[in-house]
Order: structure tokens, then sequence, then C-alpha cells
């Protein structure tokens, strides 16, 4: 008989701040956003995004995250990778800056390079194949906030573009 596997960590409880028409300083949004599974068992929490670059923060009006315009603007997004997980390679036309908030983590590169990633280690991916695996039996949590990048292009003129198999 196998062991289940542990709970998934709760949703992220999300604080947006901000500035009433007379400056004073308030919060706009105080929620917990729900996850959205992503392939076969790891989840995305799209927490907030912004079309704009620089970021427009005069709004009092605060968008829907969204993922999927990404050619401009900012992304901020928290990943639940489950135990004993193996990710799909993917790349993105991004800049990335990740922290693993929780458990450990390898990043598998393109060409098969690796590392391990603890709590509170970072990476800054910028454009390569990846891959996200979990080869504890316990969830991880990484957080990221991604920009648009303009794709490598190779010697050969060939561009790197996005690539995503979910």
């Amino acid at each position: 008989m196998s062991t289940p596997a542990p709970p998934r960590y709760p949703d992220t409880n999300l604080f947006i701040t901000g500035h009433t028409p007379n400056g004073t300083t308030t919060f706009f949004t105080k929620t917990q956003p729900e996850s959205t599974p992503v392939g076969d068992g790891a989840h995305i929490n799209s927490l907030y995004s912004d079309p704009t670059s620089p970021a427009d923060i005069t709004s009092t009006t605060i968008a829907t995250p969204d993922l999927t315009h990404g050619t401009t603007g900012s992304f901020f997004t928290t990943y639940d990778i489950p135990p004993n997980y193996i990710g799909p390679q993917h790349r993105s036309a991004t800049v990335g800056h990740v922290v693993v908030l929780r458990g450990t983590v390898v990043l598998t590169l393109g060409d098969g390079e690796r590392v391990e990633l603890g709590e509170g280690d970072t990476v800054v991916q910028r454009g390569t194949m990846h891959a996200w695996i979990n080869e504890s039996g316990e969830w991880a949590r990484s957080v990221s906030v991604m920009m648009p990048a303009k794709p490598v292009v190779t010697s050969g003129g060939e561009e790197l573009g996005a690539v995503w198999p979910f």
C-alpha cells in the first residue's frame, strides 16, 4: 500500500496597496486567489500582472492577472510543485526572478545540467529551456516575477522563442 501524498500548501494571501484620489495610502485588495492546476499535478497561482512598463501605479483599478499577453509588463506568481514530480522542459522569452520559498527543487536546463535549490535559493531565469523537478516526498513552492525579454538569437540566426508543452 502506497503512502498518500501530503496536502498542498494553502493558496497565497495577496494584499495590494495603493493610493486614494487624495493621496492616502490604502489596501485595494485583500484576497486569496485560487491556484490553477497545470501539467500533471503542479499548481500555478497568477497573483498579479501589469501590462505596462513602467507599471502604472496611479490607477485605482486592479487588473485581473493575465499571463497570456506575455510581451509587456510583469507577472507575479507562485508555483507549487508536487512530490516526486518531473516537469516538462519549456522556455519563455522572459527574465524570471525565482525564489524557492519551501522545500527543495531541482532546476534542469535543456542541456541536462542540474542544480538543487533549497529554501531561500534564487535563480535569474533568462529565457533558457528548463524544467522544475521535485525529487522529495514533500510539496515545494517557488515565487517568481517575470518580465518580457528580447528572445535570444543564435549565431545561425535562429530565434529561441517560447516553448510551452503544457
